[in-house]
């Protein structure tokens, strides 16, 4: 599984050539680990999963191949990974497996975690330590190290690096080092190299890289090999040693780089490889015209893999290398190139170079009216970031100094204080202790009489929300017996009546098969009773679903949704932990919002496809609509909102939930719901 890295880069240039180590550094976000924190081997394809999957021989082995499939899809088809993620807890659940509900929750929070959901990664990654931590298994602490790393990586995501950096050498490292889970401990020794290198400590880099090589070295077709190799060459390039050990290392390097990752031409590490690569061509060979070449072959691979932020180091490395051979017509395209590229990204100091960079190229170009409208934007972003810093510098000042200040006035309290006699000090410890007695009587009277006061207000509230609570129970229990009702009546009356006229101008029809025009007459008559039975069931049905109170939500819903496709409209129904221990009120409120919002959809939206799901996690349930409806303007909703839109907010202000409505006009429209569930035993 690959990683998601993302750079963090800062761009400048030192004429001395590629660290730029002032201020262009890279600082990587490790990724979460996937399904064996990167023990997929580097040739693995959906087929060969899918094939893992049916082969299967039990649940294990099921979940195992569930979560492998979660973890391929995690960057290309987030829905598609949680869905096999949830699978994987289905799956487990059902077993009772409490070791495989902690390994649930760790797919689930990573694909919260890659779909830049912190909090609802966090907390299910939460849940899965405090199962796993209780059992010693080689599995269950090989799982609890990876929950850990990746709770690193979201404090690394928050920019607190030390405490990823503390969480990788006291909590991952550790538990992966006694249970000798050799590959997931070089995955860690390959992030704490790029931790050390983010902060320009590269020795220490370099021998993090080498442990990392030492422990994978037995294990020649995995990625994360070609990392380490990576990383160390990476290493040896920013210290600038291009003597000739060092560049042979170099180039021992890259080749077994190439080496781990010939199976696979699109694997992700070949973008750095090449930008490797090109430094090696330029500054050991001291061939610029190798160096371009290696380049373009990493941004051709970032542009088909569809990764942007790696092409900011490239575009960077190909500007200087024309602007240093006087190549200034290519310096000043790839200087466009890198500057549009980089204001999608909110990094000031990136487009504060890339602008200076623009300004020489357009001068060197001859463009001086061109040269001159960059400088002053140059100049405006300068004054900005040098405002910005000196208000920090000045802050910080003001800080010092109010320390400075509390300090001296608790030294010269201290003195004051030691000058004084004893016979003051009795008097006024006495006065104190009357004063702080007789204020803490008239505060304890106070609070008192407030939580007396409060505890009123609150039972007149309570009772009054209990009155409020059971008027609404009496007239939805009330709709709900009359739709029941007029559903029974519906269905048994008229319907009965219905099939008794079929039934008699079936007869007949069969007394008189002599006159053909009555026959086709009553044929019509027959076709038109079909018709005029069938809408009168669908009515009974949708007035009172039978299917909801004898089997179920899931049932209900998948059976509502089906007899809407007939229509043409494509619904797509996911469900999941939707238990059978519910309030029946509560079941018929989830199916009348849902039922709603869907019939708004097709009858004012006019979708074409919807998606619906209906999920439970633990007390939780959410509940979301997705069409590709017309969308609608909510400022005009919100004053005018209509009966079926206020009665859902009704339903779910009723189950103490939210509602939040996210439309965009001729896209499409998406509502989510989410309340506590009221299970009854």
């Amino acid at each position: 599984m690959r990683p998601s890295a993302a750079l963090v880069i800062l761009l400048t240039y030192s004429p001395r050539l590629l660290l730029m180590k002032k201020y262009f550094f890279f600082l990587t976000f490790i990724c979460l680990y996937g399904s064996v924190m990167a023990q997929q081997l580097i040739t693995a394809q959906p087929d060969s999963l899918e094939l893992a999957l049916k082969k299967s021989r039990n649940y294990k082995e099921r979940a195992k191949a569930l979560a492998d499939l979660s973890d391929f899809w995690i960057y290309t088809d987030s829905a598609k990974s949680m869905n096999y993620a949830l699978q994987v807890m289905t799956l487990y659940r059902q077993h009772n497996d409490k070791q495989g509900i902690g390994i649930g929750h760790y797919y689930i929070a990573g694909v919260y975690m890659e779909n830049d959901n912190g909090k609802m990664a966090e907390a299910e990654f939460r849940k899965a330590v405090n199962i796993l931590q209780k059992d010693s298994s080689y599995l269950s602490q090989h799982y609890l190290a990876r929950v850990w790393h990746n709770l690193g990586v979201l404090l690394q995501r928050e920019g607190d690096a030390y405490g990823y950096l503390n969480i990788l050498l006291n909590k991952a490292v550790p538990i992966l080092e006694s249970i000798k889970d050799t590959i997931t401990l070089a995955r860690n020794y390959n992030d704490i190299g790029s931790a050390f290198q983010n902060t320009q400590q590269f020795e220490k880099s370099l021998s993090w890289y080498k442990k990392a090589i030492k422990t994978l070295q037995h294990f020649p077709n995995y990625e994360d090999l070609a990392l380490a190799y990576l990383g160390a060459a990476r290493a040896l390039l920013f210290k600038e040693d291009f003597s000739d050990r060092p560049s042979r290392q170099i180039k021992a390097y890259l080749n077994l780089t190439a080496d781990v990752l010939k199976p696979n031409p699109k694997a992700y590490p070949w973008i750095d490889y090449y930008t490797n690569e090109g430094l090696y061509y330029l500054h050991i060979v001291k061939r610029p015209d190798l160096a371009i070449r290696s380049y373009d072959q990493g941004l051709l691979l970032a542009q088909e893999t569809h990764q942007e932020y790696p092409q900011l180091e490239l575009l960077n490395r190909k500007y200087y290398l024309y602007y240093k051979q006087g190549d200034y017509k290519k310096a000043r395209t790839t200087a466009y190139q890198l500057y549009k590229l980089a204001s999608k990204y909110p990094i000031s100091k990136n487009l504060l170079v890339i602008l200076k960079n623009l300004v020489d190229a357009e001068e060197k170009n001859g463009n001086e009216a061109r040269a001159f409208q960059l400088l002053k934007q140059y100049t405006a972003l300068s004054d900005s970031l040098k405002v910005e810093e000196t208000n920090i510098r000045l802050n910080e000042l003001e800080k010092k100094y109010e320390q400075q200040t509390k300090e001296k006035k608790i030294l010269q309290l201290q003195a004051d204080n030691s000058l004084k006699s004893a016979e003051l000090d009795y008097n006024r410890t006495l006065l104190l202790s009357i004063s702080g007695l007789l204020i803490s009587v008239i505060i304890l009277s106070v609070l008192v009489y407030l939580l007396h006061r409060n505890k009123q207000k609150l039972r007149e509230k309570q009772k009054e929300m209990q009155q409020e609570q059971l008027f609404f129970d009496a007239l939805n229990q009330g709709q709900e017996q009359e739709r029941k009702r007029l559903a029974g009546d519906l269905h048994d009356g008229l319907g009965g009546l219905l099939s008794n006229i079929k039934l008699l101008i079936s007869k007949e029809t069969d007394c008189d098969e002599s006159n053909s025009s009555w026959d086709k007459q009553n044929k019509l008559i027959l076709q038109k009773l079909d018709n005029a039975m069938n809408e009168l069931r669908r009515i009974a049905r949708n007035l009172m679903p039978e299917t909801l109170l004898r089997f179920g939500l899931t049932t209900a819903l998948r059976d509502y949704c089906e007899d809407l496709e007939k229509s043409g409209v494509k619904i797509s129904l996911q469900t999941y932990g939707i238990g059978t221990h519910h309030d029946k009120n509560e079941l018929i409120m989830i199916y009348r919002i849902i039922q709603e919002l869907i019939s708004n959809a097709i009858k004012h939206a006019e979708a074409e496809t919807i998606l619906v799901q209906c999920i439970q996690n633990d007390e939780k349930i959410f509940i979301t609509i997705e069409d590709d409806g017309k969308g609608f303007d909510k400022e005009i909703m919100s004053t005018n909102p209509g009966l079926g839109l206020s009665t859902v907010r009704n339903r779910v202000a009723y189950l103490k939930g939210t509602l939040d409505i996210q439309s965009k006009k001729d896209v499409g429209t998406t509502i989510n719901i989410e309340f506590n569930a009221q299970q009854t035993t």
